[in-house]
């Protein structure tokens, strides 16, 4: 906090207020010269706030779209990844999600409607679990289908986002009624190699700056942090087509 402030405050006193040198003042004498600058012009005070979250944000930005392409492999061409849609899609999205977000629900179902009318569209889901032990547990047996069952990854993934919240306990009763083994796939949820890639997801997620669930990363560069509806997502699909 006293590092941002002196990030607004030190441009202000540079408007021609910092004589002597800044390096000269008093504490007393900076909070002084501070304190008669913002008396007589208050905007400053606002310009500088606006420029400083300006620049954060620009900042941001440029992170993310040096994250992005460092890590487009990791993005877009890990083949441990659970798939919906068509695995051979020319359209691709990588969709951050957590099984216990409500909002991830919400997008759930807005993806399915779109994938009715996209039959290009490969959405590339990245299974973390930030919403607590039963949402790790659920992104580890969701990422275990995904090497071991490929096929029958998409049909555990509505499984679980059909939950109004999932719990550990039922994990087990989820995956039979999809189809899997659930003691093999309990198996290899435990297993260190679902730790790892667990941690690769989580890794890749807090790199491009995100943190909250869902969030969609586009090959173009397209962000979209958070859930959005069916007609705004149609729009960046055509986007991505053109």
């Amino acid at each position: 906090m006293k590092h941002r402030a002196l990030k607004i405050l030190v441009p202000i006193l540079a408007l021609g207020l910092a004589t002597p040198a800044l390096a000269e003042l008093s504490r007393e004498e900076f909070q002084q010269r501070v304190r008669e600058a913002l008396m007589a012009e208050p905007e400053m005070l606002r310009d500088a706030i606006v420029k400083l979250e300006e620049n954060d944000r620009l900042a941001q930005q440029a992170e993310f779209a040096k994250q992005l392409k460092e890590q487009s492999a990791q993005l877009f061409a890990n083949k441990t990844d659970g798939i919906m849609g068509n695995p051979r899609g020319k359209i691709e999205m990588v969709y951050f999600t957590d099984y216990n977000c409500p909002y991830c629900h919400r997008l759930n179902r807005t993806l399915l409607e779109v994938l009715k009318s996209e039959p290009e569209l490969k959405i590339i889901v990245k299974d973390i679990g930030i919403l607590g032990p039963d949402s790790v547990k659920a992104a580890r047996l969701a990422l275990a289908a995904a090497q071991d069952a490929p096929k029958q990854y998409e049909e555990l993934h509505q499984a679980l986002m059909s939950q109004k919240r999932v719990q550990a306990a039922a994990l087990a009763t989820i995956a039979d009624k999809a189809g899997l083994n659930a003691r093999e796939l309990q198996a290899k949820a435990d297993s260190d190699v679902i730790a790892d890639k667990l941690n690769q997801n989580l890794t890749l997620f807090r790199a491009l700056g995100l943190n909250g669930t869902p969030a969609l990363v586009f090959p173009d560069g397209t962000l979209v942090p958070g859930a959005i509806d069916e007609a705004g997502l149609k729009d960046i699909l055509a986007k991505q087509k053109s």
